[in-house]
C-alpha cells in the first residue's frame, strides 16, 4: 500500500529559505571575467577584432620557469576557440612547392580551406596540394593527382561567416581548434615506409622549412631579432604530426628507424593517422562546422614535383624546402635572395638540432663505444685539430676530425644491390691495407647486425662512409661535419641517381663520390657529377668496383684537405 506524505507549511518554508541562500551564494561567488593563469601572470583573453600574433622563436632552456616567453603567451592566443566572433584570417609564412607553413588553416569535411579575401596573395594550390594518389609517371595519373576544391579552397571572410559563424550574443562560432603546432602529410603510403623517403626526405624538408622560417637569427617575428649565427636556435615545437593518408602501420620501416628516428628526435611529438583524419572529416561532413589549425605545415610530394628544382633538376621533393630555407637565411641576414653567402658550416647548422638530439638518444658521440664491430685496425692516428669552428659560425672552416674513420656498409648479405664477389674481397683487402699503413680505423658493417643505437654511434665517428647505392647510406645524415667528411656511392657503371649526391652535397655540405668501378665523379670537378640514369644492372647484384683505385681516392682526399 502506498503512503502519501501529506505537505506542509514547514517543508515550504525550507525549500525558498534554501533556494534564497543559493541564490545569494552565487552572486557573491560571480566569476570575473575568464583570464588565463600562467606562472602567475594573468594574460587577459584575445580580443575579438584581434588578429593572431605570429608564433616568436622560443628558448626552452631560458624560460623553464618564471614568466611565459612569447612564443608561450603566442601559443595561447592562437590554441584558444573561446570567445570567436570573428573568424581569423589564413596567413601564409613560408613556402615552397609541396612545403607551406600556414597559420588559421581551416578543415571542414576533408577539405582544406584558406580564409582570405586576397587569394592572389597565396601561391597556386597546385603547388600546395594534391589528389593524395599514388604516384606514376604517366600522363593519365599525372593529371589524376590534380587537385579539385574538394581538397583546397579559397573562402572569403564573409563567406566563411556565412558557413561557420551566425554569431549571436551567447553564442561563439562553430569552429573548434586544434591547438599546438601541426605537421600534416597528405602522401599516400607509397614512400612513407622507406628510411630514406621518411627521413631523408620527408623529415630533412621539414625542418628545413621549419628552420627557414623560424630561425631566430633572422626572423621577423622575434621582437628583438639581433642576429647571432654562432648560436643554434631553438625553434617550436612540432606538437603533432598528421599522416593523413596513410595507416599507422605504413609510416613504419620494416629495420625500424622510422619510428626510432620520430621518436628520439620530437620525443614530445604525437602522430595521429588516416583513421583519425577521416574521424575529424565524418564529425564535419555537413560541412557546417570547421576545425581550425593555428599553425600549420602542409607537405604533399605531388605538389614538390610541380616545382622546377625537384621536378626537373633533382628529383628530390625536399631540395623545393632546403632551397627557400637558404634563400630565407641569406636575405633575412642581409645577403640578398642572390648573395652566395653560405659556408659548409653553415649549411650544416640547420640540421644539427635533429643529429644532436638523436646522439643524445643514443648516447653516441666522438670516443670508442663498446658494443661495436672491433675495428681491422685497432690504432687510430690522431690528426691534429685546427680551425675548429662551432657550426654555423659563419665560418669557411670546418673542425678536422682527430681521427679517421672509415665505415663500409656492405650489403653483401641483403640479397640485393650487391658488389660482385671478387670487388668486394678486392675492396676490403685495399682499405684494410690503407688503414693500417696510415694508422687509422676502418670497419666493415652489415647494418642488420647492429642495433639502432650502435649504428648511430658508429657514424658519429666515421669520416668516410662508403657502400653501393641504397638505403644504407641514408646513414650521411648522422654524420659530423668535418673538414674530410666524405661519401662514396658506388654505381653500376653508366648509373646514377641524386638520392645520396644532394644529400650530401647541397643539404649537408658534405664530400659526395660517384664511383664506377675504377672512376669517379664529383660536383665542381672534373667532368662533374653524372646524369641521371638507370642502366640494366643498375640495381643487380654484380655491381663492379677497384679496390685499388677507392682506396686511392679517399688517401688522396684526406691529404688533399688537410
Amino acid at each position: 500500500m502506498l503512503i502519501y506524505r501529506r505537505s506542509v507549511r514547514r517543508d515550504a518554508t525550507l525549500v525558498i529559505i534554501g533556494a534564497t541562500l543559493t541564490h545569494l551564494y552565487s552572486l557573491l561567488n560571480r566569476q570575473q571575467p575568464t583570464q588565463i593563469l600562467v606562472n602567475n601572470v594573468s594574460i587577459p583573453p584575445m580580443k575579438n577584432q584581434e588578429r593572431p600574433i605570429p608564433l616568436a622563436t622560443i628558448q626552452e632552456s631560458s624560460n623553464s620557469h618564471g614568466s611565459p616567453n612569447a612564443f608561450q603567451s603566442r601559443s595561447m592566443s592562437m590554441n584558444s576557440d573561446s570567445d570567436l566572433s570573428t573568424i581569423a584570417p589564413t596567413t601564409l609564412l613560408t613556402h615552397a612547392p609541396g612545403w607551406t607553413v600556414l597559420e588559421n588553416l581551416y578543415m571542414s569535411n576533408g577539405t582544406f580551406f584558406i580564409v582570405t579575401d586576397t587569394p592572389q596573395d597565396f601561391p597556386k594550390i597546385r603547388f600546395m596540394i594534391s589528389k593524395p594518389l599514388i604516384l606514376e609517371n604517366t600522363a593519365n595519373n599525372i593529371a589524376a593527382r590534380e587537385p579539385t576544391p574538394d581538397d583546397m579552397a579559397f573562402l572569403t571572410v564573409e563567406e566563411a561567416n556565412e558557413r561557420w559563424g551566425e554569431v549571436r550574443p551567447g553564442r561563439k562560432n562553430r569552429i573548434s581548434t586544434v591547438g599546438g603546432n601541426t605537421v600534416l602529410v597528405n602522401d599516400p603510403d607509397q614512400f612513407l615506409g622507406h628510411y630514406y623517403h621518411f627521413v631523408g626526405e620527408l623529415f630533412f624538408g621539414i625542418q628545413a622549412i621549419w628552420y627557414g622560417t623560424f630561425s631566430s637569427s633572422f626572423n621577423r617575428f622575434n621582437s628583438n631579432p639581433t642576429p647571432n649565427p654562432s648560436a643554434i636556435d631553438a625553434l617550436p615545437p612540432i606538437h603533432r604530426v598528421i599522416f593523413a593518408r596513410a595507416s599507422s602501420i605504413a609510416w613504419r620501416d620494416f629495420p625500424g628507424f622510422n619510428y626510432y628516428f620520430l621518436r628520439a628526435a620530437f620525443p614530445s611529438t604525437t602522430v595521429e593517422v588516416e583513421d583519425d583524419w577521416e574521424d575529424r572529416a565524418e564529425i564535419t561532413a555537413t560541412g557546417k562546422r570547421a576545425w581550425r589549425f593555428p599553425l600549420l605545415l602542409l607537405t604533399d610530394r605531388s605538389a614538390s614535383n610541380r616545382g622546377r628544382l625537384c621536378g626537373t633538376v633533382t628529383q628530390r621533393n625536399a631540395a623545393e624546402a632546403v632551397a627557400v630555407m637558404r634563400s630565407k637565411t641569406k636575405e633575412k641576414s642581409g645577403g640578398g635572395k642572390e648573395a652566395n653567402t653560405d659556408t659548409n658550416a653553415d649549411m650544416a647548422a640547420w640540421w644539427t638540432p635533429v643529429r644532436d638530439r638523436l646522439f643524445e638518444f643514443a648516447d653516441a658521440g666522438h670516443e670508442d663505444v663498446k658494443g661495436l664491430p672491433k675495428p681491422r685496425v685497432a690504432a687510430v692516428h690522431q690528426v691534429e685539430e685546427r680551425n675548429q669552428v662551432v657550426l654555423g659560425g659563419g665560418s669557411s672552416e670546418l673542425p678536422t676530425p682527430r681521427s679517421i674513420v672509415i665505415t663500409y656498409i656492405s650489403r653483401q648479405s641483403a640479397g640485393g644491390r650487391m658488389l660482385t664477389r671478387i670487388s668486394h674481397e678486392e675492396l676490403v683487402s685495399a682499405l684494410e691495407e690503407l688503414a693500417e699503413r696510415k694508422g687509422w680505423e676502418f670497419n666493415v658493417v652489415q647494418a642488420e647486425f647492429l642495433t639502432h643505437d650502435e649504428q648511430l654511434k658508429l657514424m658519429a665517428r666515421t669520416t668516410i662512409l662508403l657502400g653501393v647505392h641504397g638505403n644504407g647510406l641514408t646513414h650521411v645524415l648522422m654524420m659530423q661535419p668535418t673538414r674530410l667528411s666524405t661519401v662514396i656511392e658506388i654505381f653500376f657503371p653508366g648509373g646514377f641517381c641524386h638520392d645520396y649526391q644532394w644529400t650530401a652535397t647541397h643539404g649537408l655540405g658534405i664530400k659526395h663520390y660517384a664511383v664506377w668501378n675504377d672512376t669517379a665523379h664529383t660536383e665542381g670537378e672534373g667532368e662533374g657529377k653524372p646524369k641521371v640514369n638507370y642502366p640494366s644492372g643498375f640495381q643487380g647484384n654484380s655491381i663492379p668496383v677497384h679496390g685499388p683505385f677507392v682506396s686511392k681516392l679517399i688517401e688522396d682526399h684526406i691529404e688533399r684537405r688537410r
